[in-house]
């Protein structure tokens, strides 16, 4: 077991045959009425989001549906942000690369907004970025324009939040500037929705 969700959040196991590797996530040993409730609605709608970023380096693939409420990808092999030892020891570049990566995301309509959580970042053996666990992640093409642009801020908060903890030279000025104002704006976000 990789992660044990909470009773609404779903399992997430390491699973191997020879030299295969790959992810299993689903809800089949939660409560009946999450399972066939919340479980299939965020099985298909990460399936659903993974289809849309398909091609998209730095994102898991192979995507299939085990079940309603389980869903199977490939293992992305890296170590994950939160791993031990990483502190303020990574370069610029791979921060730039994460950005990059995460503009092209939104570029295909999907925010993921749960990038605070170090764990859902990789670095590849290659030293690229990668970028996990959909099941929080939106598609928002038909969002209003300052809507979408408050969403996408989420998203670049949680990056500019690792690159302030884990880059070797820091987060320069102007990204700091960005994330005190993305912090307040999410200080608003219950409150003031229909202003941003």
């Amino acid at each position: 077991m990789l992660h044990k969700g909470r009773w609404t959040n779903a399992d997430v196991f390491l699973c191997s045959q020879g030299h295969d590797q790959w992810v299993e996530k689903g809800f089949k040993d939660k409560p009946c009425l999450v399972r066939w409730t919340i479980g299939i609605v965020l099985t298909q709608r990460e399936f659903f989001i993974a289809a849309r970023l398909k091609g998209l380096a730095g994102i898991p693939v192979g995507y299939a549906r085990k079940s309603l409420c389980t869903l199977t990808y490939n293992y992305m092999d890296g170590k994950v942000l939160g791993s031990k030892g990483l502190d303020h020891i990574l370069p610029v570049e791979y921060f730039t690369a994460c950005e990059k990566l995460l503009h092209a995301m939104h570029e295909k309509g999907v925010v993921h907004l749960d990038l605070r959580r170090e764990t859902n970042w990789l670095i590849q053996p290659d030293g690229s970025p990668g970028i996990i666990d959909f099941q929080s992640a939106l598609v928002i093409n038909l969002l209003p324009k300052r809507l979408k642009n408050f969403l996408f801020s989420i998203d670049y908060s949680g990056l500019y939040k690792m690159w302030d903890k884990k880059c070797v030279q820091g987060l320069d000025p102007d990204r700091k500037k960005i994330i005190h104002r993305i912090n307040k704006l999410r200080r608003l976000w219950i409150f003031s929705v229909t202003q941003l």
